[in-house]
C-alpha cells in the first residue's frame, strides 16, 4: 500500500499524515500519489511548487484528506489503491495535494475483517481452481490464520464485490476461515471493470479472457469492452504484481 519510487520514507495510500508546518495538524489520509512532481501539478492559483517554495520542485506529490472528511465520505476506505481524483471531485470531497517532504507518516489504516459470506466475486473473473492443486496453499492460509496479502474488495453499499484475491477468498474458505482482513475501496461500476480487468485479463488464458469479455459487454457496453480489451490485452498494461506468500509464487490472485 505504500510508494516506494522516491527517496526518503515510503507514503502511499493509506498512510495516516500531518502536515509538518502545521503547529496544530490534523490527521489526512493518503488517497493517491499520482506519477507527478511538485513543478507539475497543478492546483488552484498555480502549482503545489509555487504553494510550497520551501520544498524542492521535484518533490513527489502526495494528494490526502483529512481523515473525518474521509471517515464521512467512505468510511471503510483501508487505501489497498488509490481513489480516483475525478470519483473524489464528483462526491464533493476536498482534497489537497502536498510535496512529500511536507508531510509525516504517523501510521496506517488496517484493513477490514470481513465474513467471507459478505464477499461476493467479481462478476468478470473467468477462472477456477481445485483443491489437489492448491493443497500447500490452502495449509499455508490455515496455519497463518488469513490470506496475505488482503484481498482488495470495493465498498457496493449491501455486500462487498472483489477487485482482487478470487484465490485468496476461496482457499481461506476451504481452509475454514469464517472471516479474513480485506482492503476496502471505493470505486464506480465501470472503473471497477478496469481495475479488475489490469490486475487479471493479461494472466488469464484466451477462453478465459472472451468469456469475461462477454461479461463485460453484458453489464457495461460493447465501447467499454473494446477500451478494456485494448487497455489490457492488445496494450499489455498490468496491474501490481502481489507476493503470493504461501508458496513463493507470483500470482493474480
Amino acid at each position: 500500500m505504500t510508494d516506494t519510487n522516491s527517496e526518503g520514507p515510503s507514503i502511499g495510500p493509506g498512510d495516516i499524515v500531518i502536515d509538518a508546518d502545521d503547529t496544530s495538524p490534523s490527521p489526512a489520509v493518503v488517497v493517491k500519489t499520482p506519477n507527478a512532481i511538485a513543478a507539475d501539478w497543478r492546483v488552484p492559483g498555480g502549482t503545489v511548487a509555487d504553494s510550497n517554495p520551501d520544498y524542492p520542485a521535484t518533490d513527489p506529490v502526495v494528494v490526502v484528506v483529512f481523515r473525518d472528511d474521509l471517515e464521512d465520505s467512505y468510511p471503510l476506505y483501508t487505501g489497498g489503491l488509490p481513489l480516483a481524483l475525478a470519483q473524489i471531485n464528483r462526491d464533493g470531497l476536498r482534497h489537497y495535494s502536498f510535496p512529500k517532504s511536507r508531510l509525516r507518516r504517523i501510521d496506517q489504516l488496517e484493513p477490514t475483517q470481513l465474513t467471507l459470506d459478505a464477499i461476493d466475486p467479481n462478476p468478470y473473473h473467468s477462472r477456477n481452481f481445485t483443491v489437489a492443486e492448491n493443497r500447500d496453499y490452502i495449509a499455508a492460509i490455515r496455519d497463518r490464520g488469513r490470506p496475505d496479502p488482503p484481498p482488495i474488495v470495493r465498498d457496493c453499499g449491501d455486500r462487498f464485490e472483489l477487485l482482487n484475491g478470487h484465490k485468496r477468498v476461496w482457499a481461506s474458505y476451504v481452509a475454514g476461515l469464517e472471516s479474513i482482513p480485506c482492503d476496502v475501496h471505493y470505486e464506480r461500476e465501470l472503473y471497477a471493470a478496469r481495475t479488475w480487468a489490469r490486475y487479471h485479463l493479461q494472466g488469464y488464458s484466451e477462453p478465459q479472457r472472451q468469456a469475461a469479455l462477454r461479461r463485460i459487454e453484458s453489464r457495461l457496453d460493447e465501447q467499454q469492452a473494446a477500451y478494456i480489451r485494448r487497455e489490457y490485452i492488445d496494450g499489455g498494461e498490468t496491474g501490481p504484481e502481489t507476493e503470493d506468500a504461501a508458496d513463493g509464487k507470483r500470482t493474480e490472485a
